[in-house]
């Protein structure tokens, strides 16, 4: 995938299958806004944006650092405002960052409910209405946010809210259609990618996958056309699938052992 010339925003991207989506834009030459919460190391939980922006440098990409807490409009105004003076346009949205939930509505305080929603619902449209007048004078652009297909029933106001994004990414890939700005979702075909903030909160598996085979999986949904590949909710594999990657197990990585084993 060629990239050079192009400009990606990859929220989330401090840490986790954000980071794996960032450095693999910027390996294909795309200059790479790295947008997340992380500014200092958390002491449960590895990844900030600077970390990341170092990483992509050290291998000889472009990327831009801005902390950017997508519920907050003031942020994300700041965030484009910075990216547009730095590269001069927007041509990929990724939105990997949400807010995780455990457990059923009688569970959920309510103030966690809104933050649920405006972070992993709002934030796709605050996102969304941000880059779009970027992607309208290039005359194209990919949207791609991170949400199970509807089908995919997993309960609770998560999962809630991440359908709710699925529904309004569907939606918004008919209403911009006309622009040539694609809107698709994505999501792990499994629960075994295994990122820092699984590890911190022991959710991750024993026997899990390296995120770059979430990245691998984007990167080819952005090498497709945006005048033909829009709509569509998959998984990562299927994606890989239909460009004949079945063989996943350069993707394995070692046996997980925690702390207190």
């Amino acid at each position: 995938m060629d990239l050079d010339g192009k400009v990606a925003i990859v929220t989330g991207s401090s840490r986790g299958l954000g980071k794996a989506v960032a450095k693999q834009f910027a390996r294909s030459g795309a200059k790479v806004t790295i947008a997340a919460r992380t500014e200092e190391p958390h002491p449960r939980i590895g990844g900030t944006i600077k970390q990341t922006a170092q990483e992509i440098q050290a291998e000889g990409g472009i990327a831009l650092p801005i902390r950017c807490n997508v519920a907050s409009d003031d942020d994300i105004e700041n965030m484009i405002k910075n990216t547009l003076d730095e590269f001069g346009r927007i041509d990929i949205l990724v939105h990997p960052a949400a807010a995780i939930s455990r457990g059923g509505l009688e569970e959920t305080d309510l103030k966690r409910w809104d933050i649920l929603m405006g972070l992993n619902l709002r934030g796709l449209a605050a996102l969304t209405k941000a880059v779009l007048p970027s992607m309208k004078a290039a005359g194209e652009g990919h949207i791609i946010n991170v949400s199970p297909q509807i089908s995919q029933t997993f309960g609770g106001p998560y999962g809630l809210s991440k359908q709710a994004a699925t529904m309004l990414a569907l939606n918004m890939a008919e209403e911009f259609k006309e622009y040539s700005i694609a809107v698709n979702t994505i999501w792990p075909a499994d629960s075994k990618l295994r990122t820092e903030g699984m590890v911190a909160m022991k959710m991750a598996p024993r026997d899990g996958h390296d995120p770059q085979r979430f990245a691998d999986a984007i990167s080819t949904m952005i090498s497709r056309d945006t005048k033909v590949y829009t709509g569509n909710s998959v998984t990562d594999i299927e994606v890989l699938s239909e460009e004949g990657i079945t063989d996943l197990s350069k993707y394995d990585l070692p046996p997980l052992i925690y702390e207190d084993d």
